[in-house]
């Protein structure tokens, strides 16, 4: 498989830039203009936060269900699939999406960077543990779907039949 954790590490860094660009956007779009002398952050209070939340997992969701990689993992030729190496489905994709909050507390992925450094070969945060999903470098061969038995023809099927 390969240690993917630095492609990961930048692939997460664009993900972020992303994420900072759509929070401005919000922010002056929205936003409280009073609070700007503090922050973009204390500009979104409310539902213009609440927005900026709601597009953020649309994001991450709708890019991994779609392509299996957000815009940072196909920049660092990464993809999301199940621990077998198979596509991930929605449940997964959602799954880990909704720990991600949890992976990005107390701030920029702090629990998520302790998780994949802590969980060994694996280098899973704790969405892709809950999920059972895992990052795989995008240049891997997905794995070979087994072989189907080879059907008899027609004729060799009649033949049974009226035997």
């Amino acid at each position: 498989m390969g240690d993917v954790t630095g492609r990961r590490i930048a692939a997460a860094l664009i993900d972020a830039a992303i994420m900072g660009i759509l929070l401005v956007v919000i922010a002056k779009a929205f936003g409280n203009e009073q609070a700007s002398s503090y922050s973009l952050w204390a500009e979104t209070s409310g539902r213009p936060r609440t927005l900026f939340f709601l597009l953020t997992f649309a994001y991450f969701f709708g890019t991994e269900l779609v392509w299996a990689q957000t815009l940072g993992k196909r920049v660092m030729k990464l993809r999301v699939v199940r621990a077998d190496g198979a596509k991930a489905a929605a449940g997964p994709v959602f799954l880990r999406n909704v720990v991600r909050l949890v992976d990005w507390l107390p701030f920029l992925y702090v629990v998520g960077g302790i998780t994949v450094f802590a969980t060994g070969q694996r280098r899973q945060r704790l969405g892709d543990m809950a999920a059972k999903t895992k990052v795989v470098a995008d240049d891997e061969a997905p794995p070979e779907p087994p072989e189907e038995p080879e059907r008899p023809n027609d004729d060799e099927v009649l033949a049974q039949v009226l035997r």
